[in-house]
C-alpha cells in the first residue's frame, strides 16, 4: 500500500524518472573508478626534451650603414656586442657571440652580415650588410609624442640576436608598409610575425 501512494505521488509529480538514479549513481561509482585504473594503468610515451613549435620566416637584409658607436661586454661564456648606426632606418644590431677574441669576434661578425674579410668595429666605419635573418617576432612600437616608431626584430641566427629599427611615421597602415618594405615581408607573415604596441 505505501509503496503504491508514493509511486502515484511521484507520478503525480512527475518524478518517477528519479526512481533509477540510485541504480544508475552505483553502477557509475563502480564502473568509474575500474575505468579510471585502466586509463592510468596504460603507458604513455615520454618526451624527454621540451619541444617547441617555433615559426621563422626568413628575410634579406641589404643596408649600407655608417657605425656610430660599438660596444664590445664580456661575459662569462660569450660576448655581446652592440652596433649603433646612421644613416639608415637600421639603428643598430646585436650580437651574441661564444668567443672572446677580438679578431674571431670580427671575423663571426662579417661572416654573419656577408661582409668579405675581417670589419672594422669603431666609429665612422661604413658597411655594406647583406644577411639573410630568421625571424622569430617583431615588436613595433608607436611612439606618437616623438613621431616615430621603434621596431625591435628578435632572430633566430646564430650570433645576430636583435635588429633594432627607427621609421619616422606612426600612422599605423604607415608602419605597416615601412616595415613590410625594408624587411621584405609577405602581408600573411607581416600579419603572423609582427606586434604592435602604442605609447602616446
Amino acid at each position: 500500500m505505501f509503496l503504491s501512494n508514493l509511486l502515484e505521488k511521484l507520478h503525480s509529480l512527475k518524478l518517477e524518472y528519479l526512481l533509477p538514479l540510485p541504480l544508475l549513481l552505483t553502477a557509475f561509482g563502480l564502473g568509474g573508478e575500474s575505468l579510471t585504473n585502466i586509463l592510468l594503468s596504460r603507458s604513455h610515451p615520454i618526451i624527454n626534451k621540451l619541444q617547441a613549435d617555433t615559426q621563422t620566416v626568413k628575410i634579406r637584409l641589404a643596408a649600407n650603414v655608417l657605425l656610430t658607436e660599438a660596444e664590445i661586454e664580456k661575459e662569462q661564456e660569450f660576448t655581446e656586442v652592440e652596433l649603433k648606426t646612421a644613416n639608415s632606418v637600421l639603428k643598430k644590431l646585436i650580437f651574441k657571440i661564444p668567443v672572446a677574441e677580438l679578431s674571431k669576434i670580427k671575423a663571426m661578425i662579417a661572416q654573419e652580415l656577408g661582409v668579405s674579410g675581417e670589419i672594422e668595429i669603431q666609429a665612422n666605419t661604413q658597411i655594406q650588410i647583406r644577411s639573410a635573418v630568421q625571424v622569430l617576432g617583431i615588436l613595433a612600437e608607436i611612439e606618437k609624442k616623438r613621431r616615430l616608431t621603434k621596431v625591435e626584430v628578435n632572430t633566430a641566427n646564430s650570433i645576430l640576436k636583435k635588429l633594432e629599427f627607427e621609421f619616422p611615421v606612426t600612422e599605423l597602415s604607415s608602419v605597416k608598409a615601412m616595415i613590410n618594405q625594408e624587411l621584405g615581408l609577405s602581408h600573411e607573415d607581416a600579419g603572423m610575425f609582427i606586434s604592435y604596441r602604442v605609447k602616446n
